[in-house]
């Protein structure tokens, strides 16, 4: 599997709008597993999920369960912040 590259902010606005995607835009907490994240994102790279997902996390976009994270769950925050991109 091969994507596009992205720039570091490009991959984390991916990353949560795979997230919501995945969900089925329903309200949090919807939680979805790491690998579908990793496919809808077309990308291979484990690392590069890994560390956008601890990131989201600390601050404060997504929520995670297991370390390394098996499965999140997007928050109110990534929502607005989504919004917010959404309208510029």
């Amino acid at each position: 599997m091969t994507a596009k590259p992205f720039n570091p902010a490009q991959f984390l606005s991916a990353l949560l709008t795979a997230v919501r995607e995945v969900t089925g835009h329903r309200a949090p907490p919807a939680w979805t597993h790491v690998d579908k994240l990793r496919r809808k994102l077309a990308t291979d790279n484990v690392d590069a999920v890994d560390a956008a997902i601890r990131l989201a996390v600390a601050r404060g976009w997504l929520r995670s369960d297991g370390d390394p994270a098996t499965s999140v769950t997007i928050t109110v925050q990534g929502i607005k912040l989504l919004e917010a991109g959404a309208q510029q």
